[in-house]
């Protein structure tokens, strides 16, 4: 038995952090995000020898009983606990763990599709997301924002709704000129390292879960400014939606200490002198990727010039689609 998935990654434009619980159950919550054509590849070949787990991005591997407690441990067991005790599970990604890219729910929604393929288990996109959310939450003890493993799992460039007890996506048009301009605008700036994103988030969780005055305030503002975002698309107004990313920008930094430090800001002052239009720090903060907008006459010499200050720097473009099966390797 051959398997191969791919789980793209993700980026978020407006609304992130009032996907996190407590405040989505109590108050709703809104976003904007897109899968992005980077994401990471997973294949299983059963060769009846016992597990086996190989990833690049970690250079580590692990087998059965390895007496390890690490997160490819904790995968083996996933496997183990669905009755998969044989095969060898190979992960290759285009961004490394905690780069502020959803790459923890991009794991966990392929790794569930390989499962429910080899149980021959028919699964639906949503179902998937809220699996790969619970097991992420209650297994890895990771705080996550919802809308990680539901854009992943959903695919495309869309506005989304949290609530207690459901989540609603809707998708943008994805080939109309305002989106294609919108594609050709964004570039990606490694900041040249990564974060353990639970750590940054545990701040605005506990703050949301005391009521605190001040944070319930900020996440209500960052939900009204993806309903902002989702107008300005449906407008084709980029000048507004590049306002809209850097509002939010200062009202995320607001939610936690750990969220912005001296080499981001450097980073964001930096791309702007170089005609950047619209920065922010994707993920739960400290670390990661940058986004930036520009426009697109200007992104040539954008990418050039932060290649002076970060050794990766890139374009993407929007993956229309969710976590999937391809062709076996």
């Amino acid at each position: 038995m051959k398997i191969s998935v791919y789980s793209p990654l993700r980026i978020s434009f407006a609304g992130g952090g009032t996907d996190i619980s407590p405040f989505f159950e109590n108050y709703t919550g809104a976003v904007v995000n897109t899968t992005i054509d980077r994401g990471i590849l997973i294949r299983y070949t059963d060769d009846c020898l016992p597990l086996e787990l190989s990833s690049r991005d970690f250079l580590k591997s692990s087998i059965i009983s390895s007496g390890k407690t690490s997160t490819e441990e904790n995968i083996i067991h996933l496997f183990i606990k669905n009755g998969i005790k044989t095969g060898k599970l190979i992960i290759n990604g285009d961004a490394p763990p905690g780069s502020g890219l959803g790459s923890s729910s991009s794991l966990i929604n392929g790794l569930l599709k390989i499962i429910h393929t080899i149980k021959k288990e028919n699964v639906n996109a949503y179902e998937l997301a809220e699996e790969s959310y619970n097991l992420e939450k209650d297994d890895f003890n990771i705080i996550l924002g919802k809308q990680d493993p539901y854009a992943i799992s959903l695919g495309g460039f869309k506005f989304m709704k949290f609530f207690r007890n459901g989540v609603l996506s809707n998708k943008f048009e994805s080939d109309n000129d305002f989106i294609l301009k919108l594609e050709k605008s964004i570039l990606l700036v490694y900041t040249g390292k990564t974060r353990e994103s639970s750590e940054a988030l545990r701040e605005q969780s506990l703050r949301s879960s005391l009521n605190d005055e001040g944070t319930i305030k900020n996440l209500n503002l960052l939900k009204n400014l993806a309903y902002d975002l989702k107008s300005s698309v449906n407008k084709e107004d980029f000048s507004g939606l590049c306002d809209i990313i850097n509002n939010g920008w200062k009202i995320k930094k607001s939610l936690g200490e750990k969220i912005s430090n001296e080499k981001i800001e450097h980073i964001m002052n930096y791309a702007r002198s170089k005609g950047a239009t619209a920065s922010r720090l994707l993920g739960g903060g400290s670390e990661g990727f940058v986004l930036l907008l520009s426009d697109p006459e200007n992104i040539d010499f954008l990418q050039k010039s932060m290649l002076s200050i970060s050794n990766f720097v890139i374009r993407v473009k929007f993956d229309p689609y969710g976590t999937r099966i391809i062709s076996p390797f």
